[in-house]
């Protein structure tokens, strides 16, 4: 292409360009721009990244502020900051915490060179660029699928995952004249409908969250040992599924929800159900048993 890559700065990612996104902010007479491509299909996990998948989150932040080489590397540190935080707050989700980016994320931060030595985030230039950055990215998280926002909250690569479970869940109780394949259109009916409601995504979102700070320890009194044992001493699982189950479909959903976390323990055909972690478990079992009962109620109408 005729750069000249000893005074470039080039990207590789195997995200399609067209879809990159762009962040603008002026704060107090500093200008800053940045420019995001995002592909997060391999995310970096303490259980350990997927091998194999592509995914790269750039990040380039441009700002008019002259900085030095000590201030360059300041502001590296206040977008790394930010984005490590958007994306623990917004992002996919691996399987019990947040996480930060890709094994393959790189960033590059720019300015005219001059003498400012701080970019932090109680700096103009500073809260100019996290701004910014927050713009693009926030941008990438929104346009997002919902089935697939809400398949990576959960830890999962795509809501079939989900789909499969109340399939195998179903089996256990089917309607006599509804055939699985049927139901498994059915259930995957429910699941879109359900989650165009943004309050469900919401519930679903917080109790990730909760899952990513007890799995790391980090709630004053309770210690990472008891979140890994699945103490009786937290309930907030337990809660938060009887929310969800309800929300989405009364005291039926309640039951049937009970139902699935009473049947999942010791049966094979839900042990991938059993085996996710303390809050996902309900969370998911609640949509199963919401979804089911949803359908149940259709066919008892009929």
């Amino acid at each position: 292409m005729g750069i000249d890559i000893e005074e470039s700065a080039i990207f590789l990612t195997a995200v399609d360009l067209k879809k990159y996104s762009r962040g603008s902010s002026s704060y107090k007479g500093v200008e800053a721009e940045a420019f995001v491509t995002y592909g997060v299909d391999s995310p970096s996990c303490f259980e350990g990244a997927e091998r194999g998948k592509f995914g790269t989150i750039n990040v380039a932040v441009i700002v008019d502020e002259p900085l030095s080489d000590v201030g360059l590397l300041d502001l590296f540190r206040t977008v790394s900051e930010v984005k490590g935080m958007i994306m623990s707050l917004g992002g996919p989700m691996c399987y019990s915490s947040s996480y930060v980016g890709t094994p393959s994320d790189a960033t590059m931060v720019a300015s005219p060179f001059g003498g400012e030595r701080f970019a932090g985030s109680a700096t103009d230039v500073g809260i100019s660029a996290s701004l910014a950055v927050l713009r693009a990215l926030s941008e990438q998280i929104r346009n997002a699928p919902v089935d697939e926002h809400t398949a990576k909250t959960l830890g999962f690569k795509d809501i079939d995952e989900v789909v499969k479970l109340a399939v195998r869940a179903y089996r256990k109780a089917p309607i006599p004249f509804l055939s699985e394949l049927d139901a498994e259109e059915e259930i995957k009916e429910e699941i879109d409908s359900i989650l165009k409601d943004p309050n469900l995504r919401i519930i679903i979102r917080s109790a990730r969250l909760a899952e990513s700070f007890l799995s790391f320890g980090l709630l004053p009194g309770i210690e990472a040992e008891e979140y890994s044992s699945d103490s009786s001493g937290i309930i907030a699982d337990e809660v938060m599924g009887k929310a969800i189950a309800e929300y989405l479909n009364g005291f039926k959903g309640l039951l049937a929800y009970y139902w699935i976390d009473r049947i999942k323990e010791g049966d094979k055909d839900l042990e991938d159900l059993s085996g996710l972690p303390l809050m996902t478990d309900d969370v998911v079992g609640a949509i199963v048993g919401g979804v089911l009962s949803r359908i149940y109620d259709k066919y008892s109408r009929k």
